[in-house]
């Protein structure tokens, strides 16, 4: 089947082709309401339009706070769960089976506290970055790659918040202007976080084949996940940093155009927008 003029939009700020299926320009990212024209109707001797500040700025300070709350809550509750599967570990390495058995059957709920605060965690901070996307365009800084709504489910799936979680906070700095200091803090933080895992896991692989797994193997576990985690924990408290950075990149850049926290930003028409078209 032939394509036609209709199969394609075309975008008026940089000037790309894109297919129907796209609700965003592939290149600069703009969603084809804002900027979508028919690809004949693009002008070859105007110069290409500049899109000032759309929708209105919300500040999204609040949320940081709930997602440092959450954070910090995840990090305490998993060296709760830690230490509990330190001292199950110790007792069984020590040949107390029964001991062992009765503190990790006591303990079952406390063991769950990482799994609930890691997801309450991740919806703190979907809830934060939904947020710093949608005043983006309210900022005059453009168009993330993808919707507030989406921004905020990416961190909940699994697999793809590895790539989401770093790229979003960049890809916001970036907008906002960019800072050598958030972008090589991003790639730290990544690396603290996902790293030692990866390494307590070979670790505890090797231990388990050269040592006793009746006991040496137990006595390695909890010690090793403990230095594990407490890594982590600097990537951790690296991403807040992260957060942090962005909030005060968000107040200069609103102290400089001049716009109040909870103001309305002008259309390019002139005239000012209900809060949906900055985003949820």
């Amino acid at each position: 089947m032939s394509l036609t003029e209709a199969d394609f939009w075309a975008c008026r700020v940089c000037r790309s082709i894109n297919t129907q299926r796209a609700n965003r320009c592939y290149s600069c990212h703009t969603p084809r309401e804002v900027a979508g024209v028919k690809p004949t109707d693009l002008s070859v001797t105007e110069p290409a339009p500049v899109l000032g500040p759309t929708g209105t700025y919300r500040s999204s300070e609040n949320r940081a706070v709930l997602a440092t709350i959450a954070t910090v809550a995840f990090i305490l509750g998993t060296y709760v769960a830690l230490w509990i599967g330190f001292q199950v570990g110790t007792l069984r390495a020590e040949r107390q089976r029964e001991a062992a058995d009765q503190l990790f059957q006591s303990s079952q709920l406390l063991l769950a506290l990482p799994v609930v605060l890691g997801v309450i965690a991740l919806v703190a901070y979907g809830y934060w970055i939904s947020r710093a996307v949608a005043n983006l365009p309210p900022l005059g800084a453009g168009y993330s790659r993808v919707s507030p709504t989406w921004a905020f489910f990416e961190p909940l799936i699994p697999g793809l918040n590895l790539y989401s979680l770093p790229a979003r906070t960049g890809e916001v700095i970036s907008k906002l202007g960019g800072s050598m200091l958030g972008t090589s803090l991003i790639a730290i933080s990544f690396f603290l976080i996902i790293g030692p895992p990866i390494a307590a896991g070979i670790l505890l692989r090797i231990a388990r084949e050269v040592s006793d797994p009746r006991r040496e193997f137990w006595a390695t576990l909890g010690t090793t996940l403990l230095a594990s985690f407490t890594v982590q924990v600097v990537g951790l408290a690296l991403a807040l940093y992260i957060v942090w950075h962005i909030e005060g990149m968000f107040r200069r850049r609103v102290a400089g155009e001049g716009l109040a926290p909870a103001g309305e930003a002008t259309h390019e028409s002139g005239t000012t927008s209900s809060e949906g078209a900055a985003g949820s």
